[in-house]
């Protein structure tokens, strides 16, 4: 009995994602995220090739932003960069965001004609000021304690005044 495996190799793949975001935005505030794509297709001239890039908020996991990007009929070599709005959460927060980003054939969504992904998922924004820790302790607790260090400081001052 002769079994065989297909071996194929990927049609397309990408080789290098970089991207451009603000590091800190206004709550509420429009913002731009560049992506730049290197990568490659096997490619005759025949197919059409683009890029799609989905930001996604990392907390909820919803796409807020997608954008589709042409590569063109020769993709053997490409860098391609596509830009995707978005607006920033409304409060004051670390926002987390991920990249996925896809090689597709011929306009399609899914199945053959998805040629390669990529989720980049360490890009940050800080949006509004940063929030402060918390103090565990009460105000009162605060006072009281500035209040005895101040007199124990004062105390040992005086003690060593009179020695002297």
């Amino acid at each position: 009995m002769l079994v065989s495996s297909m071996v194929s190799g990927a049609r397309c793949q990408i080789s290098g994602v970089s991207y451009n975001y603000p590091g800190q935005a206004l709550p509420s505030q429009q913002i731009q995220v560049e992506t730049t794509v290197l990568g490659s297709c096997v490619s005759d001239g025949e197919d059409y090739y683009s890029l799609r890039v989905d930001l996604v908020d990392a907390q909820s996991s919803y796409i807020i932003s997608s954008t589709s990007t042409p590569i063109g009929h020769n993709a053997t070599d490409f860098n391609v960069t596509a830009v995707n709005p978005a607006m920033t959460p409304a409060t004051n927060m670390t926002w987390p965001l991920q990249i996925h980003v896809y090689v597709i054939r011929a306009g399609g969504t899914n199945g053959i004609y998805l040629l390669d992904y990529q989720t980049i998922s360490n890009a940050t924004i800080q949006v509004g000021a940063t929030a402060l820790p918390e103090s565990r302790f009460s105000p009162m607790f605060t006072i009281v304690t500035t209040l005895v260090v101040a007199t124990l400081a004062l105390y040992r001052r005086r003690s060593r005044g009179r020695r002297l």
